[in-house]
Order: C-alpha cells, then sequence, then structure tokens
C-alpha cells in the first residue's frame, strides 16, 4: 500500500508575524538546499508561512515563479498559515538605553494571541508576497488563483485561546526540564531570559501538536521528537529518514541530496524530472516505510537485502557469465531486426532503459542510479 508522505517546512521563521526575517545569502541557499532535499524524498511539503509570507517571498526570490508555480500546480507544496502565536514581554527600555524588567514580574510570561480574519485570508497573504516583486498585474493574478488553492489554515484547533495555557502548563508540570527550562519557580516570576526560552519552546511544543493533528512528519528536529517520543507514529521522523537516505548516497559512492544541490550537480528544476520517475516514487515509499525508526547500520542491510533478490541474479559475480550470454544474444537479436551502423547504439539504449530495469527489478537502487547519471559532471 502506498501511503502517501508529507514533511513539514519550517525554515523562513513562521512565527514572526511583524517584522520580515533578514537571511544571509548562505542561509536562503541552505534552505533552498534543504528544501530541493524534501521535494527529493517526500510525496509532499507542507510549509509554514506567516503574516508578510516570508516563506512565499524567500521561494519565489530563489526558485522563481514559474518553478514555485509548478510546484504548486503538482500538488508538491501547499502552505500553511500560522494562525496563532505566543508572545512575551522582556521589559521597559529606558531613556539611558537599558532595559527595566521590574514590570515583568506577577504577570503571564506569555500570552496567545491570533491573526485577524483580514490576515487569513489566502489571497491577501499571498500578496503580501507578491507585492515585493515586480510582476504584471495578470501574472500575480494567475498566481494567486493556483496557490491559493493549496492553503491550511489551523484555526479548528483554537489555539489563539489555549496555547499560552499549554505551553505554561507543560512548564509546571516540568516537562521542559529536558530543554533547560526547569519548574524551580512560579511562571510569573521568570526573568527576561526564561522567558523567552518559554517563548521558543513553546512554538516548538504547539507546532508539535500541529503536526500530530495534521499527519505531517517533522524534518531535522530534535524538539518534535522529545516533545511527542511516545507518539512517534503520529509526527514521523524525517530527519531520521534524511540520515538514511545519506548512508545510502554514501554507499553508492555519491553525494547527498543537499550536497548535490549545494556544489551545483543537480540544479532545482531537475526535481520535476526526478520526483516523476517511477524509481523515484518506489524509493519514495521505501525509505518512508523503512527508514524511520532504524539506524544507518540497519537501514543499509534492508537496502541491500531489497537489491540482492532473485532478480538481481545478474549484478553478482556469480551472474556476470550469464548476463554477457544474455547481453550477447540481444546483440545479435538487435543486430539482426536493426541492419546497418546504428546496431551498436540500439544494444546501448536497449542495455540501459530494458534489461538493466527488468534484471534488477523494482528496488532504490534504481532511484539512486538515475540520480548518478543526472550529476553534472565536476570541470
Amino acid at each position: 500500500m502506498n501511503l502517501k508522505s508529507e514533511v513539514f517546512n519550517n525554515s523562513f521563521d513562521a512565527y514572526n508575524h511583524f517584522s520580515f526575517p533578514t537571511l544571509s545569502e548562505e542561509q536562503e541557499k541552505q534552505y533552498i538546499a534543504q528544501f530541493f532535499e524534501q521535494l527529493m524524498l517526500f510525496d509532499k511539503v507542507t510549509i509554514s508561512t506567516n503574516r508578510l509570507n516570508s516563506s512565499l517571498f524567500y521561494l519565489i526570490k530563489n526558485i522563481g515563479i514559474n518553478s514555485v508555480e509548478r510546484l504548486l500546480d503538482n500538488n508538491c507544496i501547499k502552505f500553511m498559515l500560522w494562525s496563532s502565536f505566543i508572545v512575551t514581554s522582556g521589559g521597559r527600555r529606558k531613556d539611558d538605553g537599558s532595559i527595566d524588567e521590574s514590570i515583568i514580574y506577577g504577570r503571564p510570561p506569555i500570552v496567545g494571541a491570533s491573526l485577524s480574519d483580514t490576515d487569513l485570508d489566502p489571497e491577501k497573504n499571498i500578496q503580501s508576497a507578491l507585492c515585493r516583486f515586480n510582476f504584471h498585474r495578470d501574472r500575480k493574478r494567475i498566481f494567486t488563483k493556483i496557490a491559493s488553492n493549496q492553503y491550511i489554515i489551523p484555526s479548528d484547533l483554537d489555539f489563539a485561546e489555549n496555547s499560552a495555557e499549554i505551553v505554561i502548563d507543560s512548564y509546571k508540570r516540568n516537562n521542559l526540564s529536558s530543554f533547560g527550562l526547569q519548574f524551580e519557580k512560579e511562571p510569573d516570576q521568570l526573568d527576561s531570559k526564561q522567558r523567552f526560552k518559554l517563548l521558543t519552546l513553546g512554538n516548538k511544543l504547539i507546532e508539535t501538536t500541529i503536526l500530530s493533528k495534521y499527519n505531517l512528519k517533522s524534518y531535522d528536529n530534535y524538539e518534535h521528537y522529545m516533545f511527542y517520543k511516545n507518539s512517534l507514529n503520529n509526527i514521523g521522523r524525517a530527519y531520521k529518514i534524511t540520515e538514511n537516505v545519506s548512508e545510502l548516497f554514501k554507499l553508492e559512492n555519491i553525494p547527498n541530496l543537499k550536497t548535490l544541490f549545494l556544489e551545483e550537480q543537480l540544479n532545482f528544476d531537475s526535481i520535476f524530472k526526478l520526483r516523476y520517475l517511477s524509481s523515484a516514487k518506489y524509493f519514495r515509499n521505501w525509505i518512508n516505510s523503512k527508514g524511520e525508526n532504524v539506524d544507518v547500520a540497519d537501514i543499509t542491510k534492508e537496502y541491500l537485502n531489497e537489491i540482492k533478490g532473485n532478480t538481481n541474479f545478474f549484478e553478482s559475480n556469480g551472474g556476470k557469465f550469464t548476463r554477457s550470454i544474455v547481453m550477447f544474444c540481444a546483440s545479435y537479436i538487435l543486430g539482426k531486426i536493426i541492419a546497418g551502423p546504428i546496431a551498436g547504439f540500439g544494444l546501448g539504449l536497449f542495455d540501459t532503459f530494458i534489461l538493466d530495469n527488468f534484471l534488477k527489478g523494482n528496488n532504490p537502487s534504481i532511484f539512486i542510479e538515475e540520480i548518478r547519471n543526472n550529476m553534472k559532471k565536476k570541470s
């Protein structure tokens, strides 16, 4: 059974609704490389975004509006507008520039809030990103129509009223101690540093609940794992999957997907070719079913077991001679059918696209070979 795998991406500061995140060129490149890797390994990527829609802005800036639209059209990505949030106060700035923290004591360390109905309008949210580009009005209209159909607004969870209470209760139960925030004083007595720590952990805690609600996989995030370690099946462990995929690529002596993108051996638009190969679909299904809860040693064993069955006899040393006989016969028959100098060329196509796939069967190594074949050669 082919279950769809969906992963959560929160690279572009979805919690910050009031100021645009400033990212360095290197940060942008790393985030897009991670996005590239996610598209290869999962069926769909859910991208969290904020009132200013910084996520869509950075995607368009780095890969272009046409590629983003194509991903939306092909149902590869969707956006989750972070509707509820928590805030805190670090004190009052005095005339001399110092901070007076005395006013924060006796007050709740965090409070919950939510975006207005206007801010929750997907079309308005999309325009918040598009207005930063000089696109023609008709281009914006077409894109907005497509993108607005790929929006999730998790307002049904009613976090605006309950989010702060959920986080504070977790603190009082000492559930945040493993993150360095022990319950040693009442919540309203936390200092500004502790309040910001609570805010950061609170956002991750709420995010974990969202993952569970929408059955999304967490990606390379220790906090999600720790918060929900007793219910791993609900949020998945995408960070384990990417670790295991990197190990398999190492086994086949090629860099992992993120590195291939960063070193420009695969460009972003190769997504539109590679992710739709039958071998890619098989690989995603295989790695998401096998790779969530095993370590690199076990996934290597699973991989080798998968590719050395009866259909792979011709890949073994003992099968080399038999393979040569088959290729000789194929060459002879093909030569009879395709007379003339192109016979050799025909045999090459037959070997690459027909015989190898038939002999290997359907296994995860085929996709890795496709990646290898599409890598740009280093000069």
